[in-house]
């Protein structure tokens, strides 16, 4: 006689409860991690894009966000200025939209003449790179808006006409530039030399070589003996290897030389006739008082 057997439902395990809860409680951590990395971004955006203080005297420009801005005059209370092609009059406290930019004027220090200056905020009323070209926005201060048209391409500065797409498209034949592609644009970096092949100039002329890194390439001292004449008749001037020697010729006294010489000479006979003429003189005096001590 077999009596029937009754299994005992199977309760939840413990462990399934607490993964339950363990996922929840990650799921709730994650989505305030969320929050608060979205409430910072949000938070910098709005700080990065806070007016931006700037001092200009009249007639200087200065660059923000690839937008130039300009003093163009300043009075006691107000002031002309420029962004880009467009300008406006803004008067001391006040604000306007120039060109995308809004202007604020805090402060004016008007002297009458070219050291007048002015204390300006400049704020931008559209955000670059929403992929939506606002009024303001161009394709010279934000392509990626205001998409290139034709065969240009965007780059920092705007628009631009590739001159390359790779580094190999650049190559100006060059040993001693490093080549390069940046932004569709050839930038060749002049690079150190390492032997004075390198810094060959195909000048026949010139002496190159390399020093410390630099190429050094000197233009002769001579190329013909008339370039090293000294003008010394007892030196044979001669170019040798493109520079100046100079050779004594023998038995040859150089002019000046002789000259001093002679004067030597000269100086020499005149005191031996001096000294003749004293000799003789005393001599007769010698004469005449023996005469006189005779009587």
């Amino acid at each position: 006689m077999f009596l029937p057997v009754f299994q005992t439902p199977a309760l939840p395990h413990k462990s399934i409860h607490k993964n339950q809860l363990y996922k929840s409680f990650y799921t709730e951590t994650y989505s305030q991690f969320s929050m608060k990395k979205y409430i910072i971004a949000l938070i910098l955006i709005l700080f990065l894009q806070q007016a931006l203080a700037i001092e200009l005297k009249q007639g200087e420009s200065t660059e923000f966000e690839n937008r130039k801005i300009t003093v163009i005059s300043l009075q006691q209370s107000k002031a002309v200025i420029q962004v880009d092609e467009e300008k406006n009059i803004i008067n001391l406290g006040q604000s306007e939209v120039i060109a995308g930019v809004k202007i604020s004027i805090s402060d004016i220090l008007y002297t009458g003449d070219e050291s007048s200056k002015l204390t300006l905020t400049a704020q931008l009323t559209y955000v670059c790179g929403d992929k939506i070209c606002n009024p303001g926005e161009t394709q010279e201060n934000c392509c990626t808006d205001c998409k290139c048209s034709g065969s240009d391409r965007c780059t920092s500065a705007g628009c631009l006409l590739p001159q390359c797409f790779l580094n190999e498209d650049c190559n100006d034949n060059k040993e001693l530039t490093k080549d390069s592609c940046e932004e569709y644009k050839c930038k060749h970096q002049k690079i150190k030399c390492e032997n004075n092949r390198q810094c060959n100039d195909n000048n026949p002329d010139t002496d190159d070589f390399c020093s410390s890194g630099e190429c050094q390439n000197l233009p002769p001292i001579c190329k013909t003996d008339e370039n090293c004449s000294d003008d010394n008749p007892c030196t044979l001037d001669q170019c040798i290897n493109k520079d100046c020697q100079y050779k004594q010729i023998e038995n040859c006294t150089p002019p000046e030389k002789k000259k001093t010489e002679e004067m030597k000479q000269e100086q020499k006979q005149e005191e031996t006739i001096e000294f003749t003429k004293e000799a003789e003189q005393n001599f007769f005096e010698k004469i005449i008082g023996w005469f006189k001590n005779l009587f």
